[in-house]
């Protein structure tokens, strides 16, 4: 594995990350206005008098917020396991190699 094939892949999850963020996010956000709609007392009573003026955008927004960590804590635990996956892969072969090589030198001897 090439220092370019590393960097490409680091970057790829780090593109990973940041579009599941920005998807659950807007999921997050969806989903409290949603639920500011059908009930708005139930927003005015769990975040205070702060969202008693436009519950639907307070619980947007702070819908939007928790989306964005929740997507983003799983979106970098998935590609934590996807690097910790590959970084066993790599030393299995490099395993193998070294095997098949002292295989091969006493064959020779």
């Amino acid at each position: 594995m090439s220092v370019g094939d590393a960097i490409k892949g680091a970057i790829g999850f780090f593109a990973v990350i940041v579009g599941a963020a920005l998807l659950s996010s807007a999921l997050g956000a969806a989903f409290g206005a949603l639920v500011a709609a059908i009930s708005p007392e139930f927003v005015g009573g769990l975040f205070g008098s702060e969202a008693s003026a436009a519950p639907t955008g307070y619980a947007a927004v702070v819908g939007m917020i928790w989306g964005l960590f929740i997507g983003a804590a799983a979106a970098g635990f998935a590609c934590f396991l996807a690097a910790v996956i590959k970084i066993f892969r790599v030393r299995l072969e490099f395993q193998k190699g070294q095997a098949a090589a002292a295989g091969a030198a006493q064959g020779r001897g």
